[in-house]
């Protein structure tokens, strides 16, 4: 996935070839594709790292922090229950964006939006962090291991 972001390609459904095999196709980004916070932080790292060519980031979104709006729905249901603010004010902020953004990004359809939402209050009672939101620690830690 990063060398297809370095060359400002984005990488789309997969799709099962045989019992093996899956493939998955890579298109190039136009100036209205929609970036995911996921892959907006893995920029975000390509960036730091000198990795992303120039061509590609002069096409990129707006990266700043200040760029990433949290929908008022998610943000009253977190704050309905304070045990449940606190967990997450709690948790790494990256983990926060990308999981808001996986729920708001399908604010138009209200049932995979409600069914998310629930899920990250749920997991988030409980003090759990889920999902895949890290890379395997390379997002959290490619500042510090500078």
């Amino acid at each position: 996935m990063e060398e297809a972001l370095c060359f400002g390609w984005i990488d789309g459904t997969k799709k099962k070839l045989s019992e093996t095999e899956i493939g998955q196709r890579l298109s190039p980004r136009t100036k209205k594709s929609q970036w995911t916070e996921l892959n907006k932080e893995r920029a975000r790292r390509l960036i730091y790292l000198d990795l992303m060519t120039d061509l590609v980031r002069a096409t990129l979104p707006d990266l700043s922090p200040e760029s990433f709006v949290i929908d008022p729905r998610i943000m009253q249901a977190l704050e309905a229950d304070p045990e449940i603010q606190q967990n997450f004010s709690a948790f790494p902020e990256l983990y926060q964006r990308i999981k808001i953004d996986n729920i708001q990004r399908y604010g138009a359809d209200v049932e995979l939006f409600e069914r998310r939402l629930e899920k990250l209050l749920t997991n988030t009672k409980a003090n759990q962090l889920f999902g895949a939101w890290d890379d395997n620690g390379r997002l959290s830690s490619y500042k510090k291991n500078s």
